[in-house]
């Protein structure tokens, strides 16, 4: 972020008070959300997939009933929230509502739970899943761009918001099972290969994790392109069912 963004920022802050991502209260004093939100019970735990970060029921566990039976072509990916209550309708407001804005409250979370995590990944490039051109001039914003581009400032590692790009533009994965999920993926990215290949660790970023299609197309074609590993952070996640 410039300097001149920073003080844009800062003066936004004067003319329109921040709200609460949870309830859309007024923030009044100095917290991510208001005084009467608890943030900490949407937080996930240390009781996660090993492979993709989804909450597990059972402590005996390691992988969710997803990864135990699908072939992933991520490295490993972790997610901030569980996807639940006001959650869902943060990420939702997020997404359909206009509000941006909260990009910077998942961002900083997300610096602040797994900022140490990075570095142990050795990330080079975030690279948000990047959304279609039409869709993104409708909606006036990609909103895993804007999760990323926050993240990035408070980790301090670079965004790359072009090398991977979307060619076709792909129907909503909600209600698809997992075969559908692939099918719809198939063949919707493409990549700067000559950008690509100087990355080696490449950190994905993204707004829910389902089941993790989009996420396996975007490894496929980074790792075919040159990068070595693929990890990724979304916002949310569901229980592992």
């Amino acid at each position: 972020m410039s300097k001149r963004e920073y003080m844009k920022e800062k003066l936004m802050g004067i003319f329109f008070p921040k709200v609460c991502p949870l309830c859309e209260r007024v923030i009044k004093s100095s917290g991510d959300v208001c005084e009467k939100c608890d943030i900490s019970k949407f937080l996930i735990g240390r009781n996660r997939c090993y492979k993709c970060g989804k909450p597990l029921k059972g402590n005996d566990e390691i992988l969710c009933g997803d990864c135990r039976k699908i072939n992933h072509t991520f490295e490993k990916g972790v997610a901030v929230f569980e996807y639940k209550e006001e959650m869902k309708e943060s990420v939702y407001r997020f997404k359909y509502g206009n509000q941006k804005a909260y990009g910077d409250f998942y961002g900083k979370i997300a610096a602040e739970k797994y900022g140490e995590l990075l570095k142990r990944w050795q990330i080079d490039k975030i690279i948000p899943v990047p959304m279609y051109d039409k869709k993104k001039q409708k909606r006036g914003y990609n909103q895993a761009e804007e999760f990323g581009n926050r993240l990035g400032f408070y980790t301090g590692i670079e965004t790359d918001n072009k090398s991977l790009i979307r060619i076709k533009d792909t129907i909503p994965q909600k209600g698809l099972s997992n075969e559908q999920r692939k099918m719809n993926m198939s063949d919707a990215f493409a990549v700067d290969v000559e950008k690509i290949s100087n990355y080696k660790n490449v950190l994905l970023v993204d707004d829910i994790y389902t089941t993790g299609s989009t996420i396996d197309a975007c490894s496929k074609i980074l790792i075919m392109a040159g990068v070595e590993k693929v990890y990724f952070v979304c916002i949310a996640t569901g229980m592992d069912k």
